[in-house]
């Protein structure tokens, strides 16, 4: 494959997959998801269908908060599923779903992300986290 019909590939994946808007598929995401995969030391293989999640739940000493894109091409048909078995194992879950998002929330909805995570620790911290 020639290095523009490789990026091409990846740019499908990303629209297929990971990311909602296809307007957010840039330059950017296409060279951040080549670099993901030649950095990563795991074979995903699968991990995703496993209950390796569900094994560790109970374990978990922290709490435990979840941030989803709607259109989460691996989860999205099933949030309600993914915040009942979190929910399960810690009542005070913080589970939010952001509309119009998809698998790379952080990447696609950052502003979001941002304000979310602020909260989260605003929450976590009596109020002391906000920001700047």
């Amino acid at each position: 494959m020639t290095h523009d019909e490789s990026r091409q590939v990846y740019r499908e994946n990303l629209r297929t997959l990971m990311i909602a808007s296809a307007d957010k598929v840039d330059d950017l995401a296409v060279s951040l998801q080549i670099d993901n995969l030649r950095r990563t030391r795991f074979k995903v293989g699968d991990i995703p269908q496993s209950d390796t999640l569900l094994k560790a739940l109970p374990a978990i000493q922290a709490r435990i908060t979840g941030i989803w894109g709607r259109h989460d091409a691996f989860a999205g048909v099933n949030l309600e599923e993914c915040r009942r078995i979190l929910a399960s194992a810690h009542r005070e879950l913080d589970f939010r779903v952001i509309e119009g998002a998809g698998h790379w929330t952080p990447y696609e909805a950052a502003d979001q992300i941002n304000a979310i995570l602020c909260d989260m620790l605003a929450g976590s911290l009596g109020g002391r986290a906000r920001p700047p």
